[in-house]
Order: structure tokens, then sequence, then C-alpha cells
């Protein structure tokens, strides 16, 4: 699959549209505590994640040479696996959001 994905001509885009969707998905109800609003939130975090593992099956070396990919996953495991005040969890969601920028540079 993953093959097919890097090869086709609307694969990586595909995906890297659903990726930045889950993310904005995600990002316009992580302000909230709406009740209405958490099953959105964890939509738009499984959409992320998992178009996020796909990007990554699609160029694994790539991905996993760049600094700025290794601090994201950090930053990731982070934000997704502790219990932290809401500023200290925001601050690490824009580091994620910056770290992810920099993988084309770093």
């Amino acid at each position: 699959m993953f093959e097919w994905l890097r090869e086709s001509i609307w694969g990586y885009p595909i995906i890297a549209a659903i990726h930045v969707l889950g993310l904005a998905w995600f990002g316009a109800t992580v302000l909230t505590d709406v009740e209405e609003y958490k099953t959105w939130k964890k939509a738009g975090l499984a959409l992320m994640l998992l178009s996020g593992a796909l990007l990554f099956g699609m160029h694994p070396g790539m991905y996993w040479a760049s600094i700025a990919f290794r601090l994201k996953i950090l930053l990731l495991v982070l934000v997704l696996g502790l219990k932290m005040p809401r500023a200290v969890s925001l601050v690490l969601w824009l580091a994620i959001i910056f770290a992810a920028r920099g993988i084309a540079f770093f």
C-alpha cells in the first residue's frame, strides 16, 4: 500500500491534505471543554494520527533522518502520554506544529 501511495500522482498530496484537515478539525475543538466536541476532538486526532502514519510509511527513511520529525514525535508522545495543564498542552501542540513545518528544512 505504501509503495502504491508513494508512486501515485495523488497519493501523497491527498494524504497530506487529510493530515492538515485532521489538524484543523482537532485544533478547532481543542480550546473548548464542551462535552459535544469531545467526539469531534477525538475524530480529528485520529485522522491526524492515521494520516501521519501513512505519510511516514511512504518515506520512513526520509522522515526518520529529519531531526525536526524526531522532535515532533517526541513532543507528540509527551502531549498524548502525560496529563498536563491546558496551557502546557497548547504550547506543546504549537511546538509540534512548528516542528512539523521544520521537517521540510531539517
